[in-house]
């Protein structure tokens, strides 16, 4: 447990001196981060005398969805899983490790940056 915590320790905060090597179990690391943010989600959506609670909660089902959809195996099931549950305030977020890279894909809905005043 040590070891994984020292990975996501180095992942998120950068230290000086990295460990210079390849992580071990990377899937394992990746939950465990996301993990973390969805905890971190919903500790934060909570704090009394805040309005923001709905867009953490935003933020957290987000992350659900990302963790949920690399969990299994990502391939053509999880994904088409994954779009047909994808909602107007809840976009998909893929990650692509052999680029190091996200894909945020959200639904468009007409007028809705209108809506909303942004």
């Amino acid at each position: 447990m040590a070891g994984l915590l020292e990975s996501v320790f180095n992942h998120l905060v950068l230290p000086p001196k990295l460990p210079g090597r390849q992580d071990g179990d990377i899937e394992g690391l990746e939950r465990d981060i996301l993990s973390r943010l969805i905890r971190a989600c919903e500790s934060l959506g909570t704090l009394p005398g805040q309005r923001t609670e709905e867009a953490w909660n935003s933020v957290r089902r987000q992350l659900v969805v990302c963790l949920d959809l690399h969990r299994r195996s990502f391939d053509s099931e999880s994904l088409i899983s994954a779009f047909s549950n994808l909602s107007d305030d809840c976009p998909v977020t893929v990650h692509i490790a052999e680029q190091n890279c996200a894909i945020i894909i959200r639904r468009y809905v007409s007028g809705w940056f209108l809506e909303r005043g942004t």
